[in-house]
């Protein structure tokens, strides 16, 4: 894969990112029967919220976030299974801690399901925590270090 740049994202990008979604959880909306549809909205969401992409040739990540009451809360992270494993999903959170630091806000937070068990795995690598559970739907946060200045 050729080197992936990143940029925010623009309502003509809807389409695009919602291919990248779609392919994303394919897998996981073959197995999960109330896995929400993650790719309703999406030109909503880029006019609406921080949506940021990455781009390999085509749109291969993206991830939606913007600040709910105390937090950066991510509403969608994606890349495309061609992208897998080269650290995409890190570098697009990197954006999520950048913005609650930039607005001193201490963590970041998500919902994600809990048959997800490959994408749990990769947020608790990533310094994530579960902090509830209702339903099927996890509520995870991050805590970000305090600004040693």
């Amino acid at each position: 894969m050729s080197k992936i740049e990143f940029r925010t994202a623009a309502v003509v990008d809807a389409d695009e990112v919602t291919r990248c979604l779609g392919s994303a959880y394919a897998d996981a909306m073959s197995r999960i029967e109330d896995l929400p549809d993650v790719t309703a909205g999406i030109a909503d969401d880029i006019k609406t919220h921080r949506v940021v992409v990455a781009i390999s040739g085509g749109i291969v990540g993206v991830i939606v976030f913007d600040q709910v009451d105390g937090a950066i809360m991510v509403f969608n992270l994606a890349v495309a299974p061609e992208a897998q494993g080269q650290g995409v999903a890190r570098q697009l959170m990197q954006f999520a801690e950048e913005e609650a630091q930039a607005r001193n806000l201490s963590k970041l937070r998500l919902r994600t399901h809990k048959m997800m068990k490959g994408t749990i795995a990769m947020y608790r690598h990533m310094g994530w925590k579960v902090r509830d559970q209702v339903g099927s739907g996890l509520t995870m946060e991050k805590a970000l270090a305090a600004d040693p200045d």
